[in-house]
């Protein structure tokens, strides 16, 4: 496979992960207050959605067809 000609293809990891790294993710993981995170992290994303433009009108490329 040619792996110049397409970026979104990577190689195999030459390496899995360790021992340590599994304790470390699931440490991670299993916490008390994944629920508060989860919740913290949906209402940052929430004000990252755009507003909609609402003085664009989103038909208007059919304007010509129609």
């Amino acid at each position: 496979m040619n792996y110049s000609n397409n970026l979104q293809v990577y190689p195999p990891s030459l390496t899995s992960l360790r021992e340590r790294d599994w304790t470390a993710l699931i440490e991670l993981f299993d916490r008390d207050d994944v629920d508060e995170i989860e919740a913290d992290i949906h209402s940052s994303l929430f004000w990252l959605i755009p507003e909609p433009c609402w003085e664009d009108d989103p038909f208007d490329f059919l304007r010509e067809y129609l």
